[in-house]
C-alpha cells in the first residue's frame, strides 16, 4: 500500500531563518510499516506555493492512505492541506493524528460540518496507525484499531487507546522515507533524535500529560547510540534531542553524555530543552554536557515571579534558575531562556520585570511567550472560567507569539504591545550581537539573528506570524 505522511508547513518556533527541524515523529511512524511504500513529506521545507507542490506530488505517488499530523495552531493549514489531498486524490483514506487530534478529538468529530478526515487517531500513533493500514487492507476490523476514531453509520465511534508504548521495542526511526531532507540548524545539517517520552510534571500550562499522562520512558542508551551513529553517517553537524523532559533523570543524561563521549558522538552538537531543576540536580551533568558538545540548552524558566511560578505549579526555583544559567555559561553552553508573560495577575511592570531578569541572569536569548489556552490543559479550563480568554477558537493565533488571553489589568491588545515592545528592545539589544553565543559561534550568524528578527517585527505589527514562513 501506498503511505504518505504529511508534517503542516507551520513551524513550532519563531525562528525560521535559524532553526529548521523535521518532524520525528512521522519517521517513526513509517518504521512500524516496512512493508508498504511510505514517503514522508514535511511542508516546512516547502515554504512556498505549497498547493501547486503538494498537488504535483500527489498527482505523481497516488497515496491510498494519507496520514496528517497536527499541533493545535497547525490545524488550519491541516484543513487545507486536506482539502488539497481530497481534489487531487479523491480515493485517499485521509488520517489525522498528533496533539490536536488527542486533545480535541471530541470538538473534531461532533460535527457539523462533517469532518474533512475518514479517520482519527489518538496518543502514541505508531501501532495504532499500524493497525489502521492493517484494517484497510481487511486483515483486522476497524473496532480493533487502538486509539482509533471512526465513522459507523453516521456516528463517530471512540476506540479506547491501548497501554502506552514500550520504547524498548521500538525500531530505529525510518528517516529514509523522507522526501525532503534539508534540515538545518543556521547553515549546519540538522537532525532530531528521541531518548525518552514523556513528563511526570505537573505544570498546568503544559499538554503533555493530556497525550501521554504522567509517564516518563526511556529507550535504552544502546538505541540511541545506534541513532546518532546513523545521523553521523548521513552527514548530521547538529543533533535537536526532543525529548519531553530529559532531566527528569537527571543521571542517566549524564550517563548518555559520556557515552557520546565514548562513542566518538561529540563531533556532533547537541541541542536540548531541560528544566531548571533537572539541569542542577547532578553536579556532573552540566560538565558531562559541555564535553558531549551540547552547544545549547533551552531552558524551561517560565517566571521569576514567585507567584507565576505557584500558578503554574512550578515551585520556586528562582535560586536554582540562577545556578543553572551561571553553570552553563561557565561550561561555554548557550542559553535559551523560556519565560510566559499574560498570567491573570500580570500588569506591565510583572511583564517588563522578565525581560529584566534576563538580561540579569545573563539568558543568550530570552525566548518570551503569552500565556497560551491549549486544547487539554487545565489551564484552558481555569482561564475560561475566570473569563480571561479572549480568542477560544481561532486556533492558528496560538503560536506563543500572539495572545489570546487577557490579565485582570490589561486587555489583551495591551498585552500584546507590550510583550511586543519588550521583545523588540531585546531583539535588538547590543547583547544580541555584542557578545552573544548564537552570534559568536556561527558563521553570517549576526546577520541572520538580524533578518529573523526582522520577520518577528513584520509579524507583530501585521498580525501574521507565519507570513514570512510559508504560503500556500
Amino acid at each position: 500500500m501506498k503511505v504518505l505522511l504529511l508534517a503542516m508547513p507551520d513551524a513550532a518556533n519563531n525562528f525560521h531563518r535559524i532553526i529548521k527541524v523535521p518532524n520525528l515523529g512521522l519517521c517513526s511512524l513509517a518504521a512500524q510499516l516496512p512493508e508498504h511504500e511510505v514517503k514522508i513529506v514535511d511542508l516546512v521545507l516547502v515554504h512556498r506555493d505549497i498547493r501547486s507542490w503538494l498537488q504535483t506530488f500527489l498527482a505523481e505517488f497516488q497515496p491510498q492512505v494519507i496520514g496528517i499530523s497536527s499541533m493545535s495552531f497547525q490545524y488550519q493549514s491541516a484543513l487545507t492541506v486536506m482539502a488539497i489531498c481530497r481534489e487531487t486524490v479523491p480515493c485517499a483514506k485521509l488520517v489525522l493524528g498528533g496533539y490536536h487530534a488527542t486533545l480535541a478529538y471530541r470538538e473534531l468529530t461532533s460535527g457539523p460540518p462533517v469532518p474533512p478526515f475518514d479517520y482519527l487517531i489518538r496518543g502514541e500513533g505508531e501501532q495504532a496507525f499500524a493497525a489502521l493500514v492493517d484494517a484497510l487492507e481487511g486483515k483486522l476490523g476497524l473496532a480493533a484499531v487502538p486509539g482509533l476514531s471512526w465513522s459507523d453509520g453516521g456516528a463517530f465511534r471512540h476506540n479506547p487507546i491501548n497501554e502506552l508504548l514500550d520504547l524498548q521495542r521500538m525500531p530505529l526511526p525510518a528517516r529514509n522515507a523522507r522526501v525532503l531532507d534539508s534540515f538545518t540548524y543556521f547553515d549546519r545539517k540538522l537532525d532530531c533524535v528521541e531518548t525518552s517520552r514523556g513528563c511526570t510534571m505537573t505544570c498546568t500550562f503544559c499538554s503533555i500529560t493530556g497525550m501521554y499522562g504522567a509517564s516518563f520512558r526511556c529507550h535504552c542508551l544502546e538505541r540511541v547510540v545506534a541513532d546518532l551513529e546513523g545521523l553521523k553517517r548521513r552527514g548530521t553537524q547538529t543533533v535537536l534531542i526532543v525529548d519531553d523532559n530529559i532531566t527528569l533523570d537527571p543521571l542517566r543524561f549524564a550517563r548518555l553524555a559520556r557515552t557520546i563521549v565514548e562513542e566518538g558522538l561529540n563531533s556532533m552538537e547537541y541541542l536540548v530543552q531541560t528544566s531548571v531543576a533537572g539541569i542542577v540536580a547532578d553536579p556532573e551533568l552540566i560538565p558531562a554536557l559541555a564535553e558531549a558538545n551540547f552547544a545549547m540548552v533551552f531552558l524551561g524558566i517560565e517566571s521569576v515571579l514567585p507567584e507565576t511560578l505557584a500558578f503554574f505549579q512550578k515551585g520556586d526555583i528562582r535560586e536554582k534558575t540562577e545556578q543553572a544559567v551561571r553553570r552553563l555559561r561557565e561550561h561555554g553552553i548557550g542559553v535559551m531562556g523560556g519565560f510566559i508573560v499574560g498570567n491573570p495577575d500580570d500588569g506591565k511592570e510583572e511583564i517588563r520585570e522578565v525581560f529584566r531578569a534576563s538580561r540579569r541572569l545573563r539568558v543568550d536569548l530570552p525566548y518570551v511567550q503569552c500565556v497560551t489556552p491549549y486544547p487539554g490543559t487545565r489551564i484552558r479550563q481555569e482561564l475560561l472560567e475566570q473569563g480571561l480568554v479572549t480568542n477560544p477558537d481561532r486556533l492558528e493565533r496560538y503560536t506563543g507569539f500572539m495572545c489570546n488571553v487577557r490579565t485582570r489589568r490589561l486587555t489583551a491588545g495591551q498585552l500584546n504591545r507590550i510583550m511586543n515592545w519588550e521583545n523588540l528592545k531585546a531583539f535588538f539589544s547590543p547583547q544580541m550581537f555584542v557578545g552573544n553565543y548564537f552570534v559568536r559561534k556561527r558563521e553570517k550568524g549576526a546577520l541572520k539573528v538580524l533578518l529573523n528578527n526582522l520577520d518577528l517585527v513584520r509579524g507583530w505589527f501585521t498580525g501574521d506570524q507565519f507570513r514570512s514562513r510559508h504560503r500556500f
